[in-house]
């Protein structure tokens, strides 16, 4: 069989020349389905398309055959896996008034839906190993399987390695896999996920981005045909063993390093996945008081900040600029102060008051600032989240924006135009910190520095605003939109 793949490739007969985009194509199309069907057997390994350079953005999917009002999901496989190892499931939500969870429950005879995903609402008894597929059960598209989805709301591809997800349903609510409990039948899978949101109304109509606001495991690498985002593409390319090893090293030379070290998950000396420092935190592993820990480190990131911008101490106010969409399309001016362990806000041109709750540097890993400064939580009140689009909302989210990114203490005024300006400024150490929060630390998300060195990627709560290219979106058209998302060297 190879001997005869080889000369329809090369024989001397042939008077077709060869150019190196047409042997990419054979090969991904022919060779590389016949290594596929060897590895099944064990003969040989799998390989990787000829056109994978691992250091280098895959190329774009090619368009895919299309299905009218379907968003075709084309997945590329560089895993180092044959298809038959690396499986995907679907949830999300569907668009029923109240939205419901729901599979993707794909179609996978060779009839006229092959490929297509029926949404199914979850309910008590069914499990994610149901609805889950393995790569070489779904039909084959110009340069990778692909499949056919609906419209759906916070969508989910939920990408695995060796194993289908167990996934089951409590009440109506799907029990995703967990990162860090051991008892979890999935803890010692490799596993991640890429959203998604497709509705037939609405700006935009397509919203997608690889996220590893949870953990990282899989390198998965988007594109959006006809996007009109900021970027096109999303995600990170790069063999997963070197991205781990680039986040190790980050982490190992942090001063606080035993901390940071804690978010690398290993299972048998081999990693697992890397988590973010909130997830880290959840389990009391990542230090819950991390921000706010003098004993500890010699050094309070918080109580130096609060001090910096304390009335009659450090002095200086927080001034900040933010637009509001709740109760109305407004942009409001703040000035911010600390008193205590208490920051207020007030605005100069009619913005409602806003004010923190105090510092909070309890035992309960979920209850701490530092936690909830981690995980994205609205520091106004943790328990009660405020409207979003609101004032309280908008100052919460800004502010720790800037702590994630390095940029708090600042004598400038702080925006979220001014952020996304100074990329290049964020994950530093900050020159304004006290006593020894300079040599200490560090006292930004190095987390989310090791991951954007390598790429675009969901790394906090709040990246789409520190980072606009993160997320992607654009229109859906019939016969041109799709979204592409290749499976990175996962070895």
């Amino acid at each position: 069989m190879l001997s005869v793949s080889s000369s329809l490739l090369f024989g001397s007969s042939s008077t077709v020349v060869f150019s190196r985009d047409r042997l990419v194509n054979v090969y991904d199309e022919f060779l590389h389905e016949e290594r596929e069907y060897l590895a099944d057997t064990g003969i040989t390994s799998d390989a990787f398309p000829l056109s994978t350079n691992l250091f280098t953005p895959p190329p774009i999917p090619l368009a895919p055959p299309f299905k009218s009002g379907l968003l075709p999901v084309v997945l590329v496989n560089n895993s180092g896996y044959p298809d038959s190892e690396v499986y995907v499931v679907v949830t999300g939500k569907n668009l029923h008034v109240p939205a419901k969870q729901v599979w993707g429950q794909i179609d996978k005879s060779y009839g006229s839906d092959y490929g297509v995903a029926t949404l199914v609402v979850a309910k008590t008894g069914q499990n994610g190993s149901s609805y889950s597929s393995a790569l070489s059960s779904l039909p084959r598209g110009s340069s990778g399987r692909v499949i056919y989805l609906p419209q759906l709301t916070s969508g989910i591809i939920w990408f695995s390695i060796g194993a289908p997800l167990n996934m089951p349903v409590n009440g109506n609510s799907i029990v995703n896999p967990s990162y860090t409990n051991t008892s979890d039948p999935n803890y010692a899978t490799v596993f991640d996920s890429f959203e998604l949101t497709y509705l037939a109304s609405g700006s935009p109509q397509i919203s997608a981005d690889a996220t590893a606001v949870t953990a990282f495991s899989i390198p998965l690498y988007g594109y959006l045909a006809g996007a009109t985002s900021t970027s096109s593409t999303t995600g990170l390319y790069q063999p997963r063993s070197y991205i781990m090893n680039q986040a190790a090293t980050a982490f190992a030379a942090a001063p606080e390093d035993a901390q940071w070290n804690k978010l690398i998950l290993r299972q048998n000396g081999n990693i697992l996945r890397c988590l973010s420092p909130g997830q880290s935190i959840s389990t009391s592993q990542f230090d819950i008081n991390y921000l706010d820990n003098l004993a500890a480190y010699t050094y309070s990131y918080l109580s130096d900040l609060y001090y910096y911008y304390g009335t009659g101490q450090g002095g200086q106010t927080l001034n900040m600029t933010v637009n509001v969409t709740s109760p109305a399309t407004a942009t409001y001016n703040y000035a911010g102060t600390a008193t205590g362990s208490t920051f207020t806000f007030t605005s100069s041109n009619g913005g409602p008051s806003v004010v923190f709750q105090p510092l909070n540097s309890g035992t309960t890993p979920t209850a701490t600032t530092t936690y909830n400064i981690f995980e994205g939580l609205n520091l106004v009140d943790p328990v009660t989240q405020p409207v979003a689009g609101t004032a309280a909302d908008a100052v919460s989210k800004l502010f720790q924006e800037a702590i994630m990114a390095g940029i708090l203490p600042t004598t400038n005024t702080l925006t979220l135009a001014s952020l996304v300006s100074n990329q290049a400024g964020y994950y530093q150490v900050n020159p304004l910190l006290g006593g020894t929060g300079t040599t200490t630390g560090p006292w930004y998300n190095l987390y989310s520095k090791a991951l954007h060195s390598l790429g675009y990627i969901y790394t906090f709560a709040y990246d789409d605003a520190l980072w606009p290219q993160v997320l992607l979106g654009g229109p859906f058209v019939n016969n041109s939109t799709y979204l592409g998302i290749t499976i990175g060297n996962s070895q």
